[in-house]
């Protein structure tokens, strides 16, 4: 008979770093566009998975050796490869044994309608503004879990001042996966606290201060993870030789909003994005080194 062990178990085989099961009740009052229940409206719970991204990819980065590698092998590979055979191999299980399984794995380019942020890990987003419900009652397609959540119902982790994700040994160095079953599974309590102790380490080390007190700016973070900051090894003299606010903005000061960074994406095409629609990460991630060091010189990684 199935249940949350074997389930765990095969997670991990299949090479989960973390796995945690949240009672679909968690999610009662999300808005109806995050809902699982609209997904499977049976739904019994929702499974989530994390996987390890390699810390040298963020070492490489921080010590200017490689960024390129972190966007395809951190992000693109994990996202559109791994996570897809995961999903699908422990989806499979829990069909076999008769239930459903909707797999959700990271649609980096889509927007739930009403969603103007963006995601600077690729060349665009994309809202899905001309949605509407079919019928009174019926969510506005397409629902999109919250990932970071979703993780947290799971009791994986529970999200910190930059708007990373923190689990335990893992701190902000992973990617999410779910499966919204119908399986009578043995749930998780959600993931109590955080992580973050609200050093600000992350805020201090983003290039673009795009870290305030009430979050993270998407829009400002998207221009400097494409690398609009004298930090960045790439940058040539020329670079932005007639803007007029050239100092602000690789001083990190300029206030970007989705229309001026959009504006400024042609000038910061310093390594191929093209081919895969991944944007190498020229800041380094810095925040999530930043996050990283800061919990492992506490103790609390």
């Amino acid at each position: 008979m199935l249940n949350a062990e074997i389930i765990k178990q095969k997670a991990r085989e299949f090479g989960a770093a973390a796995v945690g099961i949240a009672d679909i009740a968690c999610f009662d009052g999300v808005a109806p566009q995050r809902d699982p229940k609209m997904v499977l409206p049976n739904a019994r719970c929702v499974i989530g998975c994390a996987f390890r991204v390699p810390r040298a990819l963020y070492r490489a980065m921080a010590e200017k050796r490689q960024f390129y590698q972190y966007a395809q092998t951190g992000v693109k590979y994990i996202d559109e490869d791994l996570s897809v055979l995961f999903l699908l191999k422990l989806g499979a299980i829990i069909e076999n044994a008769g239930y459903d399984a909707c797999l959700q794995r990271n649609v980096s380019n889509l927007k739930i309608k009403g969603d103007h942020t963006t995601n600077p890990e690729v060349s665009d987003t994309y809202e899905l503004v001309h949605a509407e419900a079919v019928a009174p009652g019926k969510p506005t397609p397409e629902i999109i879990l919250d990932f970071n959540f979703a993780a947290q119902m799971c009791g994986i982790g529970a999200v910190g001042r930059a708007g990373h994700l923190i689990a335990p040994k893992l701190g902000p160095f992973l990617r999410l996966v779910f499966i919204i079953t119908d399986a009578p599974l043995e749930c998780d309590q959600p993931f109590e606290g955080t992580l973050c102790d609200n050093c600000g380490a992350c805020a201090a080390a983003c290039p673009g201060n795009a870290i305030g007190e009430n979050g993270v700016d998407s829009w400002q973070c998207a221009a400097y993870y494409r690398g609009a900051h004298r930090s960045n090894p790439f940058l040539e003299e020329d670079f932005l030789k007639d803007h007029p606010r050239r100092e602000a903005i690789l001083n990190g000061t300029e206030k970007f909003n989705r229309e001026s960074a959009r504006a400024l994406y042609p000038e910061l095409d310093f390594l191929p994005s093209r081919p895969t629609g991944y944007i190498p990460c020229i800041c380094g991630k810095a925040c999530a080194v930043a996050c990283y060091r800061h919990l492992k010189e506490k103790g609390l990684l």
